[in-house]
């Protein structure tokens, strides 16, 4: 991987699967992204933006990417002397993948610090994943009810999917930290069953914090309550290889985190 590291002032790392056609853009510094993907109006508070881009290479081959700026207003010292949220996601997507969780494809990752080691910016840039759905999305699309054979073998086969996705990370000592159904996408082209990838993983990472592993559960369980049968809620504790005691832990950790969902 290529890394550009000046102390003081920009970090830059990039995929090696991207490096030609960045470079065919000149886009080989922080300076150089971050200007090829400005926002139209300059950023004058902190913030965290999402774009989609087209991006057209000189050979007229596009990439379809996300890109992810954080800005802040005022150079924070919250992340002086540590990772930014951009670079934990850009390392985390790469554990993903050494985990064999489908994930999107890293681009680039740049941090901006003042000489005081303050962050001003820092961002992430992805590939998108083509015709991708939101979780809750393709369930309110294609299994709303559970009507129909189909839809109940689609509701199915994502439980287990998603809780072997799960069992595999926390086997691993992984924690997503913020595994809610909006972070999880699925692509599906009939016949083949449905795929799930992970995305947006700034707060993961490996820990011996069993806690952890109950609030990964629970926030899966926090959208399943509303668009899950119970079955399907008990075939994902059973596929994940869970018992009764870890359910009421898990339902107790979910009502106490959110009583009012």
């Amino acid at each position: 991987q290529m890394m550009v590291n000046n102390p003081g002032m920009e970090w830059l790392q990039t995929d090696p699967r991207a490096r030609d056609w960045l470079a065919a853009l000149g886009l080989n510094s922080c300076a150089a992204i971050l200007k090829f993907f400005a926002p139209p109006e300059p950023v004058v508070t902190t913030t965290v933006i999402v774009t989609p881009r087209t991006v057209q290479l000189p050979d007229r081959s596009t990439r379809e990417v996300f890109y992810k700026l954080y800005e802040y207003a005022s150079p924070s010292w919250r992340f002086w002397g540590r990772r930014s949220k951009a670079r934990c996601e850009f390392e985390n997507y790469a554990a993903f993948e050494k985990l064999g969780i489908p994930t999107a494809r890293r681009v680039a990752c740049g941090e901006v610090r003042d000489v005081l080691g303050r962050l001003c910016r820092a961002f992430i840039i992805t590939e998108a994943i083509p015709r991708a759905w939101t979780l809750p999305q393709f369930v309110d699309e294609f299994c709303p009810k559970r009507a129909t054979a189909e839809s109940r073998g689609l509701g199915d086969g994502i439980c287990r999917q998603m809780a072997a996705l799960t069992r595999r990370i926390h086997d691993a000592g992984f924690f997503h930290h913020d595994l809610v159904w909006r972070n999880i996408l699925v692509t599906w082209t009939p016949p083949d069953a449905p795929k799930l990838w992970w995305i947006d993983c700034p707060r993961g990472g490996f820990s011996r914090q069993r806690r952890r592993q109950i609030k990964d559960l629970a926030s899966l369980d926090k959208m399943a309550a509303k668009h899950c049968t119970r079955s399907e809620r008990l075939l994902f504790l059973k596929s994940y290889g869970g018992d009764k005691p870890l359910a009421r832990e898990v339902l107790t950790y979910r009502q106490r985190r959110w009583p009012h969902d």
